[in-house]
């Protein structure tokens, strides 16, 4: 059963919902594995909850026992609806059942995004007998910057503004992401956009943006590249381009998902890899 969970509760439940949240099996994304987020980074989230008007947090219980925690966030004028813990100890199936009923009746016409680690069988192999569309099957990657040294400069790196966002634009073709050029184009303030050029033409571009839950930590959300075969040295390139950019901005960890293909090459650039991420899709 889901109920609504209240301040006092969570405080409540706290240690056994966050020991739940370092267990790739039990939890979902994002997640507490990757050696950058602390338990006092998950209590200061977790009560955002109770101050926000599009959020909230339920309680799943099982013959009366509390076995998890849901935490989600909506954004109306998207119908965009994604959780931000969804933390169960057992029957994980019902809880995805119930919570996605629980939402339909007050979502309607929303796109839920549920993301969890392989790891977490349970979980992900009811959203795939479910029919649920994988939109995302990547790894998920932390770089410690401070322990990353000579990180090599590329050349021909343009940085993006709004006068030269076109450069951009003309690389980044987001389809199933919520980040496509238009919402970024009115977020610029917040992202770091690298473009390497040659002798005028876009090849590939880079973008991040600083994460607020931890002091020095951006994720980089995506490497553009012109159409064609994948080239290594210029995918590397612009991922080390991120890294020194961060770097000298006084980051200390970049978090980076990325496809199979790409994983050698995060890895020769000095990012470890913290585990397998899978999105599910569901249109309610």
């Amino acid at each position: 059963m889901l109920r609504s969970c209240s301040k006092s509760e969570f405080q409540r439940y706290s240690d056994f919902i966050y020991e739940l949240a370092t267990d790739l099996t039990k939890s979902g994304y994002p997640t507490y594995c990757d050696g950058i987020k602390t338990k006092a980074d998950f209590i200061e989230r977790s009560l955002k909850a109770f101050d926000r008007e599009a959020e909230n947090m339920l309680l799943f219980e099982l013959d009366g026992a509390v076995q998890g925690m849901i935490h989600y966030f909506w954004i109306p004028e998207d119908n965009y609806l994604q959780t931000v813990s969804f933390n169960i100890s057992t029957a994980v199936k019902q809880a995805i059942a119930e919570f996605l009923a629980y939402v339909s009746e007050r979502f309607k016409g929303y796109d839920v995004f549920l993301r969890f680690p392989s790891e977490n069988d349970s979980a992900v192999s009811f959203l795939a007998g479910q029919g649920f569309e994988c939109i995302e099957d990547d790894y998920n990657n932390t770089a410690f910057l401070d322990k990353i040294d000579d990180i090599p400069e590329m050349s021909g790196i343009v940085r993006i503004g709004k006068g030269n966002y076109k450069l951009f634009e003309s690389l980044h073709h987001e389809e199933d992401g919520y980040w496509n050029s238009e919402r970024i184009l009115a977020d610029l303030g917040n992202w770091s956009i690298l473009v390497k050029e040659t002798n005028g033409c876009p090849q590939g571009a880079v973008y991040y943006r600083a994460l607020t839950q931890v002091g020095g930590w951006f994720e980089i959300y995506g490497v553009d590249m012109t159409q064609g075969d994948y080239d290594p040295a210029l995918f590397k390139g612009l991922l080390n381009a991120a890294l020194l950019d961060a770097k000298r901005r006084g980051g200390r960890f970049m978090t980076f998902f990325c496809d199979e293909e790409y994983e050698k090459a995060a890895i020769g650039c000095g990012f470890q890899c913290v585990g397998n991420n899978l999105c599910y899709k569901v249109h309610l």
